[in-house]
């Protein structure tokens, strides 16, 4: 693909909904500027408006010089530059300034003289300082223009300077119609640039502006701005006097610097005598202090002494009192439960309304006072590969991360349950606990906090084995252990047969005897969640009997759903019971198994209740007697005080007014340890002592990095919180913070996430240590990552975005170090309330008691996560229904738990920026976008309804509310007045910024439920202000990771930019309407997906293996392993984007009526198998296991395009690729060559579907352009070859290889190639270079294109370099080698390096090199291209086999020379010399020739085929487009969909738009001239291409044109016209030109 010449003028783009157009350039045209107007004030003005170069300005009049030169200071300042003055005596003045405000708010240029007066001032005396304030890439476009006589600048072509006086960065390039002018790059940093003025009368400065971002050009009412010799004289004149005053100035302050030195040197020697004096002084008065110092702590002994007695008494006081109180609450106890008693007796004599007969299902809904009898909440939708990046596991919890918690869900965090639904979802499911005493067992069977609904479960397992024998007692397992003394395995059914499965039941001789349950449900039951509904029974068929009454304990987080039963969520399936009875009565177990929303009860086949005999395991655990130290008359009298407790909640639940409404979802930003995310072991208030030193981890170094090996050495060295940190101090520390250790982050991120949730335990160390311990060690860790973050993102590109992505997951991961937090006693709220602040009445002293002992105590010593869960544990105690704590009390314990969670950076981000600002000194912009934001956000929670226009609204407001205020904290934290700030108020800064990203994942939550986007099934339909809604919210999703990831102009950055231009670019501020507008959305989703799996795939890179190394030395938990990188994708913004970007695509699809495959080869299979490979390389193992006899469809999951097909071999009859590629891609080609059907599925879902046939026999494949189907099938091959090709196309092929190297070393010229017969050329050159001359030829005769001109070095000039090099020997003897090695990959590879090598050492001859190059102008860049006589032939067109290689210097030999060789050795190649054997090509026989041509600079590149690929339709012309170099179509190195056009040849210019491109980016040349393309972002949602029908009608017309021309020219053999397929490049002035043309396979 042909790349591009420099010096052509660059597209004008598309500016406020106005398209640019360039001019036509031709000789003596009057000097033309694109129109646009300057400022808002400029276009009210008529023709006759003043020249620039008059002091009365074409702005507001009453605007001063003064008010002007000030507002310059004040950007000068802004930016971070200033004016120059003395000691460099110079000085700067403003000639004119105009606003630009129509290009962006604010924006302006001016144009202003510095004077220099320095002795040694020269050339350049004086310079023009142009400044231009306004986005983009700006360029000064200007030179040396003449007056006219009304003062304006005339007509005539402008001068250019000398190359030695241009500013840095300057090229000369083609000035608008005629002569030349110097284009020079703003400097970015300061937004000027300075430029020589010559003192010439008659003459100024004449320059417009270039965006070469948008690609237009900025002038001032049609003509260039003008800086005319009176104008630069007068202000000069000014500029030399300022000078002269500042050096003046500068020589008064020397003197006066001087004077006060003197002064000051005096001064300093006074006072240093009388320094000397005082510390005599001093001395002895220290000698005194000290004698009284010893007096008085001897005092201090005797006093502490006699403090210590009296505090032993009143302690011993304290006691009796206590002991007191005791006896006075057992004696209360013993009442309570007389009353008790009494109260049931009664409750027994009267007879109740319902029934209790019948099965527990029928009790559960038919019980009036069953608060849960009509509960249904709604199903959590699964998680659908489309719906979130491809390769994910899909869990219900993520995929309704607002949806309703289940039943039973305990919430005490008041944590938002979008949060708990997302982010906490992915938090590891916790360890049960341990088992303690029959008649005293606690709940820790399960000692999950809350319900996190597990995935789908497998379909009913077959019969289960035999039972094996008993384990014996204590071994590890789930739950409880012990011996097993009794299995069963019931058979599950619902009533109506919808749903089956199996109960697997183990009874078990542990102590407490426990019951452990395992179910798998199918039918309409799988994938719902599963709850156990059970109760207990003497006998089989006896009466439930409610599990909270009969038995010591239920599992935690039960529920009471009736009297008579207790329901109990089944973690993954599986849940275990202990079965602990209060009396000997009960003995068995009855349940049924339930999904989550009531829709499906299974139970026995029979149809009875499940049926579980627990006697066994009762006289099995009587035999073993209690464990040591049970007390069980106490813990049943506790039991039967506990048991009452609940009767009478029970009592006031049933009989308690309705609840209201729930409050709009609480805020969130929670990052440390919460109790719905907690992963360690349980923390129980009666005990919370630290762990006790008990840590369940384990620490292997064996073959970890340097990084891991320190951490899991620290941990094991440090029990404590406190250690910990200071450990990873010296880890994240010890290094130089202008290089980041990624491993020391990744491995750090992932270790104290681990930590904050439990994962890995905190024990206490022994020692007492406060808080501000801690907060020490943080602020030293934030600091040192705070300069690695800066420094990274300085330097940009990928690395920085690693760099932040992990940083971002440390800070919430450290304490605060706030003053409140580093005082030498911090956290003094909870000693108050243990020592009675709040309770006025004393009724509180238990419960203070119990604060001291478990909280205050703890934090004050040892202080670590899970000082924060015992703290929520203990405010749910606190609040927890039926309590009556004084309000008072309750308040500040609620004060102390969010100081406490400041300390821990647990805090929400409305709280923490609420505090900030009411205690902080924040700058003004971010207090206005802090309100801002927090406004829209309590509009947005004051809706109540979840969907409808008015929500969509306020997320709308919301979300860019959200983007405005991250945006300002940010900028103020990096550039701004929060950088000069205190560590601890830029962490929470910070932690602020960070905050806000983390609810932007809650509103985009909301606003993706609203467009039913996580429907199920899931809407595929929306209307245009759904449409404006779900690209607003795609647009703020990628606005959020372009600011975590620095905010500059990256792929996210372009996505956010393009949504929210399409979002309202339609009638009414819309999105378009119409197939057209469905294909503009499909763009930017596809856009915003790619961004989402390189993002998803960035994060992978960080933590997989990372988390995978560190779990494994660690002993965590496996589970909690394989879920973190899971956890931190679908809790980041980004998974949020993946969901709305797939929602857009349903949608776009459904509009335009396309499916999600794209047939690009058409064909049929039947039979074949379905293999899965990564690549489609010939070496991969499954691949090269393939053959004629048993073939196979490949799915492939990534190719860049220049795979070959034919050296896959005959076993390869089918391709799908798993992404979209380009249709004419040189890899299609060549599957369209070799027959093999290509299809590219671009939905994730079918892409998974079509996967999932790997199993099958065998698949049938179809494709057509009109439909494609895949679907399993019988073994046995049907269908046609592809892959290795046939005898008869090898014969073909060999008969055109011919190379004549008659004309061996010579310099051919296409002008005479042209002149050549045909099969004469063909001999010299290849048909390659041939077919170029044919086409320079025809362009200049017709004018209906171009094409650039070229040299030809022909066949034979290799062979000649090497014989003249001494090398042909062994060139011939390398031949032969790879001859004979045929079908041996391993040598043939061997022998090709060995040729490359070769190749790349010989270069042309001097004399060669000297006639190429003098071809060339000075400046130009070429393009060395392959033309080898096997390739463009009507048998092999061997597309992008060979290299060629771009933008080089034809001038710079070496450079050149190297590009040569560079062609040469691709003849050798492995996927070439493959490929010529594929197609029964003599290796000797392959030759290569050189072509040269002149390099373009496109706008546009296409790849044409004159007959229509996919319909084989000869009257329809096929085109595809992307901006920048052809080699984005070509190679498919750049992963997107091109523009696609359908064009009518029969009617020029009527023309199908069938895709809109997607690319985010286009290669260029670089501008060093090294043969390399680099990227560069675009915005093809607003190119011409997209929005302007006309234009593309007029190119269609064009190019259908060209190809009937280059169709009727490039005829075959037998003098008929032949399909072409032609490339080519649309430049910046509207030129088509024609690189390449080639028969079309």
């Amino acid at each position: 693909m042909q790349p591009a010449t420099l010096g052509r003028p660059t597209a004008r783009a598309a500016f406020d909904g106005r398209a640019m157009a360039a001019p036509t350039a031709r000789a003596g045209a009057a000097t033309r500027a694109v129109r646009l107007e300057a400022s808002r004030r400029l276009g009210s003005q008529n023709a006759s408006a003043p020249p620039l170069s008059s002091r009365r300005w074409a702005l507001d009049p009453k605007k001063s010089a003064a008010v002007r030169r000030a507002r310059s200071t004040r950007v000068a300042a802004e930016y971070g530059y200033g004016e120059a003055i003395a000691p460099d005596l110079t000085h700067t003045e403003e000639a004119f300034a105009v606003n630009l405000d129509r290009v962006a708010v604010g924006a302006y240029v001016s144009v202003s003289v510095r004077a220099d007066v320095s002795a040694d001032a020269g050339v350049g005396a004086l310079v023009a300082v142009v400044h231009a304030h306004m986005p983009g890439d700006i360029y000064v476009h200007w030179g040396l223009g003449s007056e006219a006589d009304d003062g304006g600048i005339s007509a005539d072509a402008w001068e250019c300077p000398p190359a030695e006086l241009m500013p840095p960065n300057s090229r000369r390039v083609s000035n608008w119609a005629s002569g030349a002018a110097v284009q020079s790059q703003i400097d970015p940093q300061k937004g000027t640039v300075e430029i020589p003025l010559p003192s010439r009368p008659g003459h100024g400065l004449a320059f417009v502006l270039y965006d070469a971002e948008k690609q237009c050009y900025y002038d001032h009412l049609g003509a260039a701005f003008f800086l005319d010799s009176r104008l630069s004289a007068d202000t000069a004149a000014r500029a030399t006097a300022a000078a002269s005053a500042a050096a003046r100035d500068q020589q008064a302050r020397v003197r006066s610097i001087a004077e006060a030195e003197a002064s000051e040197s005096a001064r300093r020697q006074a006072e240093m005598a009388r320094a000397r004096d005082e510390e005599a002084r001093a001395s002895e008065e220290r000698d005194r202090a000290a004698a009284e110092a010893a007096r008085r702590a001897e005092r201090d002994e005797l006093a502490n002494a006699a403090a210590f007695k009296a505090a032993a008494e009143e302690t011993a006081r304290q006691n009796a009192a206590d002991e007191a109180a005791a006896a006075e609450r057992r004696r209360a106890a013993a009442e309570k439960e007389a009353a008790y008693q009494r109260q049931m007796q009664r409750e027994a004599e009267v007879p109740r309304e319902v029934s209790l007969v019948g099965s527990a299902y029928e009790r559960f809904v038919n019980d009036p006072a069953n608060p849960f009898r009509d509960f249904s909440p709604a199903r959590a939708a699964a998680a659908r590969g489309e719906d979130a990046l491809p390769g994910m596991a899909a869990t219900a919890t993520a995929a309704a991360p607002v949806a309703a918690p289940p039943p039973g869900f305990v919430n005490p965090n008041n944590v938002d349950p979008a949060l708990a639904a997302g982010a906490a979802a992915f938090a590891p499911s916790l360890s049960p606990g341990g088992g303690g005493g029959w008649d005293g067992a606690s709940s820790s069977a399960a000692t999950d906090h809350s319900y996190t609904p597990p995935p789908a479960p497998a379909p009913p397992p077959a019969p289960a084995p035999p039972p094996p024998a008993p384990a014996p007692v204590g071994t590890p397992g789930g739950g409880a252990s012990g011996a097993v003394v009794a299995s069963h395995t019931i058979p599950l059914s619902t009533e109506s047969g919808s749903s089956t499965g199996t109960c697997e039941v183990s009874v078990m001789a542990t102590w407490p005897p426990s019951v452990r349950i395992e179910c798998r449900a199918g039918g309409a039951a799988d994938g719902h969640p599963l709850l156990l509904h059970w109760g207990v029974s003497d006998r089989r068929g006896g009466t439930w009997m409610s599990p909270y009454d009969e038995l010591q304990s239920v599992p935690v987080g039960s529920r009471a759903p009736d009297a008579q039963s207790c329901e109990s969520a089944l973690q993954n399936g599986v849940r275990v019971v202990e079965f602990a009875p209060v009396n000997s009565a009960a003995t068995c177990m009855t349940m049924l198994i339930r999904t989550e929303n009531c829709q499906e009860w299974l139970r026995e086949t029979s149809g009875g209740d499940v049926f579980i005999d627990v006697s066994p395991a009762l006289d099995a655990a009587r035999a073993m007697g209690p464990p040591e130290g049970h007390a069980p008359q106490q813990q049943q009298q506790q039991h039967r005080e506990e048991r009452h407790h609940r009767v009478e909640e029970r009592h006031e639940e049933r009989h308690q007014a309705p609840a209201s409404p729930p409050p709009p979802p609480p805020d969130t930003g929670d990052h440390m340890a919460l109790l719905s995310n907690w992963a360690g072991a349980n923390v129980e208030l009666k005990d919370h002592k630290g762990g006790k030193g008990d840590r369940h981890n384990q620490w292997n170094t064996d073959g970890l990095p340097d990084a891991a090996r320190r951490i899991v050495e620290n941990d094991r060295d440090s029990a404590s919180w406190r250690q910990k940190l200071q450990k990873m101090e010296e880890v994240l520390c010890g290094g130089d913070a202008g290089h980041a250790d990624m491993d020391a982050l990744g491995y750090s991120a992932i270790y104290l996430f681990w930590v904050g949730v439990g994962a890995v335990a905190c024990a206490e160390d022994g020692s007492h240590y406060r808080p501000n311990h801690h907060a020490g060690s943080a602020e030293r860790i934030y600091q040192h990552i705070e300069a690695v973050e800066a420094h990274a993102t300085g330097s940009g590109g990928r690395h920085a975005e690693e760099v932040r992505a992990l940083i971002r997951r440390l800070h919430p991961r450290l304490p605060a170090f706030t003053a409140e937090f580093t005082q030498s006693v911090p956290l003094t709220r909870v000693r108050d309330i243990a020592h009675g602040k709040g309770d006025r009445d004393g009724k509180c002293r238990e419960v203070r008691a119990e604060i001291k002992h478990t909280i205050q105590n703890k934090l004050h010593r040892c202080a670590g996560p899970e000082d924060l869960v015992a703290t929520e544990k203990m405010l749910a105690k606190l609040t927890a229904p039926g309590t009556d704590y004084p309000s008072e009390f309750v308040e500040e314990f609620r004060i102390f738990h969010r100081e406490l969670k400041d300390f821990f950076n647990a805090s929400t981000v409305t709280d923490r920026m609420e505090k900030l600002l009411r205690e902080g000194d924040a700058p003004q912009s971010v207090r206005d976008a802090a309100k801002s934001f927090a406004d829209a956000k309590a509009r947005c929670d004051g809706i109540r309804d979840p969907e409808g226009p008015a929500l969509l609204a306020a997320v709308e407001e919301a979300l860019a509310r959200l983007s405005e205020a991250r945006r300002a904290i940010d900028r103020e934290l990096t550039e701004g007045g929060l950088r000069e700030a205190n560590a601890d108020q830029r962490q929470q800064w910070r932690l602020a910024e960070i905050g806000l990203e983390d609810y932007a994942f809650v509103l985009l939550s909301r606003g993706i439920n609203a467009l039913g986007a996580e429907a199920d099934p899931p809407r595929n339909e929306m209307s245009a202000a759904e449409q404006r809604a779900a690209l607003l919210f795609l647009a703020a999703a990628a606005d959020a990771v372009a600011v975590s990831a620095g905010g500059g102009g990256g792929e996210f950055a372009g996505v956010a930019h393009e949504a929210s231009e399409l979002a309202v670019s339609g009638p009414g501020g819309m999105p378009p309407g119409g197939e057209e507008g469905a294909l503009r959305s499909r763009a930017v989703a596809e856009r915003a997906r790619r961004a989402a799996e390189d993002h998803c795939a960035m994060l992978s890179d960080l933590f997989d293996g990372r988390a995978g190394a560190l779990g494994r030395a660690l002993g965590i938990d496996q589970h909690v392993v394989e879920v973190f990188t899971e956890g931190q994708i679908r809790a980041s913004v980004v998974f949020q984007s993946a969901k709305l970007a797939s929602h857009l695509l349903r949608a776009a699809r459904a509009a335009t009526g396309e499916a999600g495959w794209d047939c690009i080869v058409p064909g049929e299979v039947k039979g074949a198998r379905l293999v899965c490979v990564d690549r489609l390389l010939p070496t991969d193992p499954t691949i090269a296991s393939l053959s004629a006899s048993d073939p196979a469809i490949v799915c492939v999951a990534s190719a860049d395009g220049d795979e070959e097909v034919t050296t896959c071999g005959p076993g390869v009859v089918g391709i799908l690729l798993c992404h979209a590629l380009p249709h004419l891609s040189h890899l299609a080609l060549r599957a369209r060559q070799a027959q093999t059907p290509l299809v590219a599925i671009e939905d994730p879902n079918l892409a998974a579907k079509a996967r999932a046939l790997a199993d099958a026999p065998g698949v049938h494949l179809k494709a057509a352009p009109s439909a494609i189907s895949l679907d399993a099938c019988e073994g046995g091959y049907v269908g046609g070859g592809g892959g290795g090709g046939g005898g008869a196309l090898s014969s073909r092929v060999a008969a055109a290889l011919v190379a004549d190297t008659s004309a061996a070393g010579q310099v051919i010229d296409l002008r005479d190639l042209g002149a050549a017969e045909w099969s004469r050329a063909v001999a010299v050159a290849g048909s390659k270079a041939t077919a170029c001359a044919s086409l320079s030829a025809l362009a200049a005769e017709s004018g209906a294109f171009a094409a650039p001109a070229g040299a030809v070095l022909p066949f034979g000039s290799f062979e000649l370099a090497c014989k003249q090099a001494g090398a042909d020997g062994r060139l011939a003897f390398l031949l032969d080698a790879l001859e004979s090695v045929a079908g041996d990959a391993t040598q043939t590879a061997q022998i090709c390096d060995e040729l490359q090598s070769l190749a790349r050492a010989t270069r042309p001859s001097s004399e060669a090199l000297e006639q190429l190059s003098a071809l060339f102008p000075n400046g130009s860049r070429i393009m060395v291209r392959s033309t080898g006589n096997a390739e463009d032939l009507a048998g092999l067109s061997a597309a992008g086999l060979y290299d060629s290689v771009s933008n080089v210097d034809p001038h710079d030999f070496e450079t050149l020379g190297g590009a040569v060789a560079e062609v040469w050795a691709s003849l050798f190649t492995t996927r070439a010399v493959g490929s010529r054997a594929a197609a029964g090509v003599g290796q000797r026989d392959a030759a290569m020739a050189v072509l040269a041509q002149q390099m373009l600079v496109p706008e546009v590149s296409f790849i044409l085929m004159t007959k229509h690929p996919m319909t084989g339709d000869a009257n329809v012309a096929y085109a595809e487009l992307a901006l920048g170099h052809g080699e984005t179509l070509a190679s498919g190195a750049v992963r997107g969909t091109p523009w696609r056009l359908s064009m009518n040849r029969l009617v020029p210019g009527e023309a199908r738009l069938d895709a809109v491109s997607s690319f985010g980016a286009a290669l260029v040349p670089s501008a060093s001239g090294n043969g390399e393309l680099v990227s560069e972002p675009v915005n093809c949602g607003a190119h011409w291409m997209t929005v302007d029908e006309h234009r593309r009608a007029t190119l269609s017309a064009r190019l259908v044109t060209a190809g009937d021309l280059i169709e009727r020219r490039l005829v075959g053999a037998d003098g008929r016209a032949v399909p072409q397929d032609i490339e080519g490049c649309v430049t910046a002035d509207g030129e088509v030109w024609i690189v390449q043309a080639r028969p079309q396979p």
